[in-house]
């Protein structure tokens, strides 16, 4: 249609004739197929020039610092290690994206300083030249080297982690700060040191030494512990030690001297009976860490083992960890045989199992076990400040007994706690102030089984400020509430009003977070 015949229309009320409407109609067709055109040609470019923007990002413009683009690959590691794939694995393909990226990374030293976890299965082994080109780009960087050997029986019978091969590696390679070996068998362990001691050389300095094995007998445990003569600069042992009676031969007793008296950390992964533990933990006069792993099995009993201990003096124990334990055992009862006056950090984690309802979890041994610390005569403990609960399942009434019994608490952590909060709404019914010296109150990710209020938290804190005076001050400065995201409909108030709860600790001198966790 031609527009300038029709201009006449847009300036008047002339009625169309039916031609004129049909050749209107058509016109308007023919504009929206325009349209539609265009606006497709539009996308196209739009796509186009957010493709050439990419072009114009800091990375591909060089504006992005090698060194702060080496601390975002920093976090990628670190992601990395809490996932299944290996931190070298992710760190090998970011290198593997461009040039620049692979420069940024090998300007960044603490990306090479970790060699591990890897497993080397029989009839492999350890290539020691590609450790050493690994770690040679970590410079000044405190290193580590996590190495698992596995052959088992009907493999090569020689070690994936064979003597000359990683000896070479321990003496004439870098100091390290970390060093990991893990194998089947204990023997082999031995093997690696035992070469190197026919060649009268000794390793670099290493300062912490982790070392597993899953078969060994009470000899085999003696010449492992016996590799620190080998490496004097140790200040840290971790031990993975074989399951008792299954992977261990106990030949009565374990050697009377083990290398363990400059020690100030050790770990014990292990289910072995308490007589043989305390034995090992007797030679270690100057530990300031202790942590007593189960991973959730129960600590074997054995006959021929004394029933009477007698008590255990660590003077300069500061931090000790109880770890893996199993609810249904009395794993606790070493804490009756410590006698710690310098402990402060108590850390006691449970093994996660399925359970229904805590009525039946008073604990009672626990609370008294707990108790024996700071009443166990002079060399009590009496300044325990720090306590972390983790998987606990237990009564208020039960959980009451424990946090009585220690008023110097200043930091308490609750996590995964299994029970209603019936201890924070009744706390201030007691004759005696709860925890009178606490300071930081946190609790992390409270079941979703049990009905633990929010508010009975906010009344807990709001009470203690309450009617203070010189005589009866309160400490408290800070709590943290944190539920699992999937769960926050448990303290939909505390989310819908965390600010009005925030700022009305505030006013009472108390920084309160309340959010959900990852």
């Amino acid at each position: 249609m031609d527009q300038d015949r029709f201009s006449h229309l847009f300036t008047s009320n002339t009625m169309l004739s039916p031609f004129e409407l049909e050749s209107v109609r058509h016109e308007i067709e023919a504009r929206t197929t325009t349209i539609h055109q265009l606006e497709l040609q539009i996308g196209v470019l739009k796509a186009e020039r957010e493709k050439y923007q990419t072009l114009l990002s800091p990375l591909r413009r060089n504006l992005l610092p090698p060194e702060t683009l080496g601390e975002i690959f920093s976090f990628c590691i670190q992601y990395a290690a809490n996932s299944n794939s290996s931190c070298a694995s992710q760190l090998n393909t970011l290198c593997r994206v461009c040039r620049a990226w692979r420069a940024a990374a090998l300007v960044k030293p603490a990306l090479w300083a970790t060699v591990g976890w890897f497993c080397i299965d029989a009839p492999k082994k350890i290539d020691v030249g590609k450790v050493n080109a690994w770690l040679s780009r970590s410079g000044k960087v405190n290193k580590a080297i996590q190495i698992r050997g596995d052959h088992r029986a009907g493999d090569s019978p020689e070690c994936p982690l064979s003597p000359p091969e990683l000896g070479n590696l321990l003496t004439d390679g870098f100091s390290l700060d970390t060093l990991s070996l893990v194998c089947t068998h204990a023997e082999c362990l031995v093997a690696i040191f035992s070469e190197m001691q026919d060649r009268s050389s000794k390793v670099q300095s290493v300062d912490s030494l982790h070392l597993g094995m899953e078969w060994a007998s009470s000899v085999t445990f003696g010449k492992v512990c016996g590799i620190l003569d080998w490496i004097p600069t140790v200040r840290t042992l971790s031990l993975a030690l074989p399951e008792f009676h299954d992977n261990f031969t106990f030949d009565s007793e374990l050697p009377e001297t083990l290398p363990f008296g400059n020690l100030s950390g050790l770990t014990l992964i292990c289910d072995w009976p308490l007589p043989l533990v305390l034995d090992i933990l007797r030679i270690c006069v100057n530990l300031e860490t202790l942590t007593l792993d189960t991973e959730g099995c129960a600590r074997k009993y054995d006959p021929s083992l004394p029933d009477d201990m007698p008590i255990l003096l660590l003077p300069r124990l500061r931090a000790l960890q109880l770890k893996g334990l199993d609810l249904s055992t009395r794993d606790t009862d070493i804490l009756q045989y410590l006698r710690v006056p310098s402990l402060r950090t108590l850390d006691i984690i449970f093994y996660m199992i399925n359970r229904d309802e805590p009525d039946d979890y008073n604990l009672p041994n626990l609370g008294s076990d707990i108790a024996s610390l700071v009443t166990g005569g002079p060399n009590r403990a009496t300044n325990l400040q720090h306590l972390r609960l983790k998987s606990l399942p237990i009564t208020p009434q039960g959980l009451y007994v424990i946090l009585s019994a220690l008023p110097t608490l200043t930091h308490l952590t609750l996590e995964e706690l299994e029970s209603d909060s019936r201890l924070f709404r009744d706390a201030h019914t007691s004759s005696t102030k709860l925890l009178p010296r606490l300071k930081t109150l946190k609790i992390h990710e409270a079941s979703e089984l049990f009905t633990f209020n929010d508010s009975d938290v906010y009344n807990f804190l709001r009470r203690r400020k309450e009617g203070l005076t010189e005589e009866s001050p309160d400490y408290l400065e800070e709590a943290e509430l944190t539920v699992r995201k999937e769960r926050t409909y448990l303290w939909q108030d505390a989310f819908d009003r965390p600010y009005h709860y925030a700022s009305e600790m505030a006013k009472n001198g108390i920084r309160l977070s309340i959010g959900a966790a990852v």
